[in-house]
């Protein structure tokens, strides 16, 4: 059965579950320093509440210091205010000397900085999103890591997701996989490749990322999934 898009529907992204080493630092870290919404799930598990996405953390039991890469919204005309409020209370990660950085592809501002777990995390100030209060809108880009990357572009584009710009896919760069309606991202990208403001590279860590109408999974078996929701 083929799958079918309706023009209403988007990329959105549901729910991402991610696995942390640092379980309490990080729920204390999103509960208290990020004032975001967090319901524990269970003595292993907690939800943040990230706009309208729901990020899932889960308890890394094999698996040591497990880190992702993934883009906060925060509206565009609040950009400068947020970044200064953030500039007080935590360490904002540099690149060039710089701690912002203006993507003219996206017409989009951004600042990164590290939660307890590692992760790499983006505050990107698109100018489609323009809010009265400065606050998360969801989450927009998540890095997906997977050294098998053209089968998996080959998977997603039957749910009509097409790289930025309709640009030429590259199995061994990264690469911005949306909808170009949402601006709604996943970053797929091979091992080995550095992150943007970080030392880090991308590593291919268990993860699932649930949208309206499917499930991309990376399990522990280094296998990937991709399931129709």
């Amino acid at each position: 059965m083929g799958t079918t898009w309706g023009w209403d529907m988007h990329m959105k992204f549901e729910s991402i579950t991610l696995l942390t080493s640092e379980l309490e630092e990080t729920r204390q870290f999103y509960e208290e320093t990020l004032e975001c919404t967090v319901e524990i799930i269970d003595q292993e598990s907690f939800m943040v509440e990230i706009g309208e996405t729901e990020l899932h953390f889960r308890y890394a039991h094999d698996i040591n210091q497990p880190y992702y890469h993934f883009a906060i919204d925060i509206p565009y005309n609040h950009f400068l205010e947020m970044k200064n409020h953030y500039q007080n209370i935590l360490f904002l990660l540099m690149e060039n000397k710089q701690h912002t950085t203006y993507f003219e592809a996206f017409v989009a501002h951004s600042v990164y900085f590290n939660d307890p777990s590692g992760n790499i995390v983006e505050l990107i100030a698109r100018i489609s999103n323009m809010t009265e209060e400065p606050e998360f809108s969801r989450i927009s880009e998540i890095g997906f890591v997977c050294n098998d990357t053209e089968s998996v572009y080959q998977a997603l584009t039957q749910y009509q997701l097409e790289t930025h710009e309709q640009k030429q896919f590259v199995p061994d760069a990264l690469n911005f996989l949306g909808d170009k309606r949402d601006e709604s991202f996943i970053l797929l990208t091979p091992e080995h490749r550095r992150w943007f403001f970080s030392e880090k590279t991308s590593s291919a860590f268990p993860i699932e990322i649930k949208t309206q109408q499917f499930d991309l999974i990376y399990d522990h078996f280094q296998q990937w999934h991709l399931i129709p929701s």
